[in-house]
């Protein structure tokens, strides 16, 4: 009985004598105590020599104890590090890129091994699983809200397109053009409605601005030629007053042919932004220098 104690202990020994001597330490402590357990149950009348084996026994096992002290800390601090960078993701702003953090962190956490007691491990696993389930709460409320925002948005374009539609039918340009321009506004300020919709919608607010910059085209090229042929009349009546001020008889009818050239002139209308300042400053000078004459013969 006695060598059979014997030998078992001695497997026992070169169990934790190897186990000592392992660089792999993951699960060194577990498997430590489980070598102590069975040692245990062999322990009653031992032999000098059964003691001898128990000293050697128990070094081994404070050998191993020691090491696993160092990788119970590590773990304890790679977890807590994980843990103070969950608590920091819970203020971002880009759930998409956090949530891929998120993910690595959990895969960290795995990494990092068992701390030196079961109470520990469950303790900081609370701690993270607390953490992982306010960064959730926060991602899942954030992307309800932006859902809520696209279909707000959505709603606000398709009115915008509708105003534009609507506007389109008038033919005056410069009020469509104030219109178009605000409606333009509008839709800056109105935000996204999402890449499913975005797109689409865009395409038929653009086309109605393509009806409205067709319109505009043909308006202003048919003022072209508007402006061209004011711009004739204008010259003549210049001409006009260019005749009285070289006659300046002052008589009452040339007088009263000098005034009317004011009304004739404002009845042609508008000859365009390039042109009108230029005719008016020449045909107002003449007019000008006529009446100054008159005063001056008086």
């Amino acid at each position: 009985m006695e060598n059979k104690n014997i030998d078992f202990k001695q497997k026992l020994l070169d169990q934790v004598k190897e186990l000592s001597e392992a660089e792999d330490v993951t699960d060194l402590w577990r498997q430590a105590n489980a070598l102590k357990k069975k040692w245990r149950t062999n322990e009653e009348e031992e032999s000098f020599f059964e003691k001898e084996m128990k000293d050697e026994f128990d070094a081994c096992l404070d050998k191993i104890y020691a090491k696993a002290g160092v990788v119970s800390k590590s773990a304890e601090e790679a977890k807590a590090e994980v843990i103070a960078k969950a608590q920091e993701l819970l203020n971002t702003s880009n759930f998409k890129k956090a949530s891929e953090k998120m993910n690595e962190l959990m895969n960290d956490w795995k990494a990092s091994g068992r701390t030196a007691s079961k109470e520990k491990d469950d303790e900081l696993w609370e701690s993270f699983k607390e953490l992982r389930n306010q960064f959730y709460d926060k991602k899942n409320e954030y992307f309800a809200k932006l859902k809520e925002n696209f279909a707000a948005s959505k709603v606000t374009k398709e009115e915008l397109i509708e105003k534009a539609t609507k506007a389109n039918e008038t033919e005056d340009i410069k009020e469509l053009n104030k219109t178009m321009t605000t409606l333009m506004d509008e839709w800056k300020k109105a935000g996204s409605a999402g890449k499913k919709d975005d797109d689409d919608l865009w395409d038929k607010f653009l086309a109605q601005r393509q009806v409205f910059y067709a319109k505009r085209k043909e308006y202003y090229d048919s003022m072209k030629e508007v402006y061209a042929q004011r711009v004739g009349q204008k010259k003549e009546i210049i001409a006009e007053a260019k005749r009285f001020l070289a006659c300046s008889e002052f008589t009452e009818e040339e007088v009263n042919g000098v005034k009317a050239l004011r009304d004739k002139w404002k009845q042609v209308g508008n000859a365009g932004r390039e042109n009108e300042d230029k005719l008016w400053e020449e045909f107002n000078t003449i007019i000008n220098k006529y009446f100054t004459n008159k005063k001056e013969n008086m």
